[in-house]
């Protein structure tokens, strides 16, 4: 009895592309991207672990946003191991200059909300919960208009990280809330409540 050799090769070379099709299918499975709901209430019980990609990119987004800001290259701050999610509500009439700090809090496992207005700012704050509070502040921004603002963000919730975000060239007086100019002192402020320990 003869074989016929290409009648093997063919089958062979079926099987063969079947085996790749199947190890495809296995590997694009199992890196599958999928979504989990999990109620508000929830959010602070759930942990989530920095991986080092992660960590690379918020340091990549802040020495953009550092450059951007005119402030060199910028320290990455020390970044927890693992965090709860978190919330920021951030306030500017201009909210795409600072693009690479709202990346780098996404990565963190912070969710940004962005407006341009205080009255949207505090109906947000009227119907969710948020850990932080962060607003631009210009070298012409009214102080007491902020201070009124503060005050009627944290009336409608107490405890929320109250954060104004300024130009390093620009010196408000004090005001009744942190002042940061750096993006890294940003990102360690809105995620310090957040690590867990």
């Amino acid at each position: 009895m003869q074989i016929d050799t290409g009648f093997v090769t063919l089958v062979l070379g079926f099987v063969g592309v079947i085996v790749v099709m199947a190890l495809v299918g296995v590997i694009l499975w199992i890196r599958r991207t999928s979504t989990v709901r999990v109620p508000t209430q929830q959010l602070p019980t759930i942990e989530i672990t920095l991986a080092p990609d992660d960590r690379e990119a918020v340091a990549t987004q802040l020495r953009e946003a550092h450059a951007a800001r005119g402030q060199g290259a910028g320290v990455t701050p020390k970044l927890p191991e693992r965090v709860h999610p978190g919330r920021v509500l951030w306030v500017d009439d201009d909210p795409d200059t600072s693009m690479s700090e709202t990346i780098a809090l996404q990565r963190l496992g912070t969710a940004v909300l962005k407006t341009r207005h205080a009255d949207a700012a505090l109906a947000y704050l009227s119907a969710g919960t948020y850990t932080a509070l962060v607003f631009g502040i210009a070298a012409d921004s009214d102080l007491a208009a902020i201070d009124a603002f503060v005050a009627s963000a944290r009336a409608s919730q107490p405890g929320i990280i109250t954060l104004g975000y300024a130009a390093p060239s620009v010196v408000p007086d004090a005001g009744d809330f942190t002042l940061v100019r750096d993006p890294s002192e940003l990102v360690a402020a809105v995620i310090a409540p957040l690590a867990v320990s």
